[in-house]
């Protein structure tokens, strides 16, 4: 899971760069001079710059540089995709550690606390899978702290059946957990500190910052190739880009 656990950016002779005469300095000074537009400068209010081509020479220089509309909102696409698997993933987990800690730890419910538990590992993984294709530092800082927990209590999670993989990936030894004292199936699925009860925080936390990371993508504005200005404001966030 190596994911789990990079924006960079004139010339005196402005007008130059606009015609397009100073090749070394084209960049930075159609960057420069696209700032002016923004602003408002009267350079680019003078109606001959316009009638000679140089804006339209300005705007392809900048763009040529920047990315395209186009390529951002792909993406933006693939990002929100991605953050919202993490979301649903990390429900997942969250409520299936939720259903095994409901459970009385008596031996009748062993059989459903063994269920609950095997499904839980399987969200679980699905979590660190997910987790680890969404390029955002809080969604992955709280999968990292969540492998690191699991990690932290390896030895007790072991003597439930449950072992941890190189690639932080949790695997279920059903018949292990047939013969384990229900004493330690109690301690580590009862209350808000035990394993279960950290377990679940951490899967919520990660549900909770991947939807706010899904409304920040969601909602971002920029101005388009068309010299328009676009605005993505959705409840449905992957219908925002198609």
């Amino acid at each position: 899971m190596s994911s789990v656990f990079n924006i960079t950016s004139g010339e005196n002779n402005y007008f130059n760069s606009l015609s397009g005469l100073n090749s070394s300095s084209k960049s930075s000074s159609s960057e420069s001079a696209f700032s002016a537009l923004l602003s408002g400068s009267s350079a680019l209010g003078d109606m001959s710059l316009i009638n000679s081509g140089a804006y339209r020479k300005l705007l392809n220089a900048y763009y040529s540089k920047n990315p395209s509309d186009e390529s951002t909102a792909a993406a933006n696409k693939k990002e929100l995709i991605n953050l919202n698997t993490a979301n649903s993933d990390a429900s997942a987990l969250a409520s299936s550690v939720s259903k095994v800690m409901s459970f009385s730890a008596d031996e009748e419910n062993r059989d459903k606390i063994k269920e609950g538990v095997r499904e839980l590992v399987e969200n679980y993984n699905k979590v660190i899978d997910s987790a680890s294709e969404v390029d955002n530092t809080s969604v992955l800082r709280q999968a990292l702290w969540m492998t690191q927990g699991t990690s932290a209590n390896s030895v007790s999670l072991s003597d439930l059946g449950i072992t941890i993989g190189d690639n932080n990936k949790l695997s279920f030894n059903e018949e292990k957990f047939a013969s384990v004292d229900m004493a330690s199936i109690r301690s580590a699925m009862t209350g808000k500190d035990s394993i279960m009860g950290r377990l679940a925080t951490r899967a919520g936390q990660i549900a909770s910052v991947s939807l706010n990371a899904i409304n920040g993508v969601s909602s971002s504005s920029t101005y388009n190739k068309s010299a328009g200005y676009s605005s993505a404001e959705s409840r449905n966030v992957i219908d925002t880009f198609t």
